[in-house]
């Protein structure tokens, strides 16, 4: 069987931080057209570059070296030890330009170790993880470990501004922590700094342990990355973005801040076409959905076989049946699918929600197509899709549908937090730009003096600067954050350390005393689905100290300041051992900034 090659794994001499050698206003409904032509691409990426807004690509000439593709079926190793005793699993990343065409268009690209998308994270529950990253972009990155608890190494979550300094160009920056022994199944790294991880860095990330619920339950694992993807550098659509005019002159004047560029296509495995899925007959293969895209929601399902689903973001789940998975961005299913029709080759679908989307691009695609084959050669198939509809609302499967195995309700509220989302006309730096806001404040990321440094070093504080909303405890609470939505469209959240309990949601906005909570073994996930005019309230422990992004995960509205802070037992804080390098490179980040 082939199996997606691993980085490197080893002993680790580290070298940490040594450079390279070579080195509230609601928004219109209203739907356009757009089309990303060569002009504009052009026209754009001038303008990024012409504002000094680089973001690692752009800045110097592409590599003349395509990247390459891993194995196209992304069947995890069978020989991969699934265990309880834990060790030091040790990879190196390096970040880095490269031209390629997941979808036909040749374009610049970033990626990681050459490979798009990047090579497999696979561990057990308690294992340290060592990720040393060498950055040879023209610009700061940052890498996320999305889902990772980060209990004590809040300094290693990988957010920008927040957690760390961008790890300047031609140096190199040691992700070093231990992964939680209660925490397994299925997650992701990406980039986040601005948009960096539209173009290219991202990659899986699984976590195994003989003590998961659904261990056992299956005989083989394959990956399904999802994502959507443009034919030009994101840097010069964020500009677009956040100019007064909107992308493609879409905000009509300011009635429309927000609308966001359509993306040109859709990848399964990081292919348009031909991703193709060999598996044999008559197994069960869990397949483990991830949705690595930067704004589309998809629809998964495969011809003429049923999923079960018993994963959703690491929290395994009491198997439910299903023809269709919806998968917001970040969110991750696993749904569990048995071999056992007819041998042959079937599509296997990801449809693009593009009714999600405030801009209508006519030549997208938005159905796409892999192959799943077994007991037979594979062959184009004929199969048909599922006949019965499903409601493109650009919503989560139903919370009734995700029941966590393990039964846990939420301890009794002892603090709320009510937020406010928007997109709003705003005046900056001289100019008029769309902005994101969480309340009155919209983010933006300090690359030389993260929130978690100033912490550390200056004590415990409750007013940072206006570009941060923070919400410090020093004590342990039981938190519930309500956030309403004064837009049209639904917003995919992510909790950094965290996983939460959905314990309400609804639409229109939040009434207290009048909008219904449940608190018996609600849905628990580090990733939410906030609906479109609506309200979401969530639950957590505030038991994990550091500093806590929480976002939306909808790469242009992270860009635009949608984010905001949880600062948790600061005292703690205090008692850090943030490694040196991590300080030192927040004073080397001339050429290395970039925007969030």
């Amino acid at each position: 069987m082939s199996t997606m090659p691993l980085s490197k794994e080893g002993s680790s001499s580290d070298h940490e931080g040594q450079a390279l050698n070579k080195t509230p206003i609601q928004r219109s409904g209203r739907r356009k057209l757009f089309i990303i032509t060569g002009t504009i691409g052009v026209i754009v990426v001038v303008l990024a570059l012409a504002l000094g807004l680089g973001l690692g690509l752009g800045l110097k000439k592409t590599s003349n070296t395509s990247y390459v593709t891993t194995n196209s079926s992304f069947l995890l190793d069978q020989d991969f030890v699934i265990t309880n005793t834990t060790t030091t699993r040790y990879y190196e990343f390096t970040i880095s330009e490269a031209s390629g065409s997941p979808d036909g268009v040749q374009r610049p690209m970033l990626v990681v170790n050459n490979q798009f998308p990047g090579p497999l994270i696979e561990v057990n529950s308690g294992d340290e993880l060592v990720v040393n990253v060498f950055n040879q972009l023209p610009n700061g990155t940052t890498i996320h470990w999305h889902g990772q608890l980060q209990n004590g190494t809040n300094y290693m979550d990988g957010t920008n501004g927040i957690t760390q300094c961008p790890i300047p160009p031609g140096m190199n920056f040691t992700y070093r922590f231990t992964i939680n022994p209660n925490q397994y199944g299925t997650f992701w790294y990406h980039a986040h700094a601005s948009t960096q991880y539209t173009d290219g860095i991202y990659g899986p990330l699984v976590i195994h342990s003989p003590s998961e619920p659904i261990y056992g339950q299956y005989d083989r694992d394959a990956l399904v990355i999802l994502s959507d993807w443009y034919d030009v550098p994101s840097s010069g659509l964020l500009v677009q973005y956040l100019s007064s005019a909107g992308v493609d002159g879409s905000n009509y004047g300011g009635i429309n801040p927000g609308a966001e560029p359509p993306p040109n296509s859709g990848l399964i495995n990081g292919k348009m076409i031909g991703s193709s899925f060999d598996f044999e007959p008559n197994l069960r293969y869990r397949l483990r959905l991830i949705n690595m895209g930067s704004l589309t929601q998809f629809i998964f399902s495969v011809d003429s076989h049923m999923l079960s689903v018993v994963e959703a973001d690491g929290t395994s789940l009491v198997p439910v049946d299903v023809h269709r998975v919806p998968i917001h961005v970040a969110q991750r299913y696993s749904a569990i699918l048995t071999t056992n029709q007819t041998a042959g080759s079937y599509n296997v679908r990801a449809e693009m929600q593009s009714s999600c989307y405030k801009l209508d691009n006519p030549e997208l695609d938005t159905m796409v197509l892999a192959t799943m084959t077994y007991g037979a050669s594979q062959t184009t198939p004929n199969t048909q899709n599922w006949a019965d509809a499903y409601p493109m609302l650009c919503l989560d499967l139903n919370n009734s549908m995700i029941v966590p195995q393990i039964a846990m309700n939420p301890p009794n509220s002892t603090e709320t937090v009510q937020v406010f989302m928007s997109f709003q006309q705003t005046t900056q730096s001289g100019g008029t730009q769309t902005l994101a806001y969480m309340n009155t404040t919209s983010w933006l990321a300090d690359t030389t003096n993260p929130t978690v440094l100033q912490m550390s070093q200056a004590g415990i504080q409750t007013v940072f600067d206006e570009n941060q909303l923070v919400v410090v405890n020093d004590n342990i609470t039981v938190l519930d954050l309500i956030l309403n939505n004064y837009d049209d469209a639904s917003h995919p959240f992510h909790l950094h350390g965290h996983v939460f309990w959905i314990v309400g949601e609804g639409d229109g906005l939040y009434e207290s005393g009048v909008s219904q909570f449940n608190t018996t073994n609600p849905p628990r996930r580090d990733t939410l689905t906030l609906p479109g005019y609506g309200w979401i309230a969530i639950r957590f422990i505030t038991d994990n100290p550091g500093l806590w992004a929480f976002h939306c995960h909808i790469g242009w509205h992270m860009a635009a300041g949608l984010l905001m802070q949880f600062a948790s037992l600061p005292s703690q804080i205090q008692e850090f051992q943030i490694p040196s390098y991590l300080s030192s490179q927040c004073t080397e980040q001339s050429g290395g900034a970039v925007l969030n």
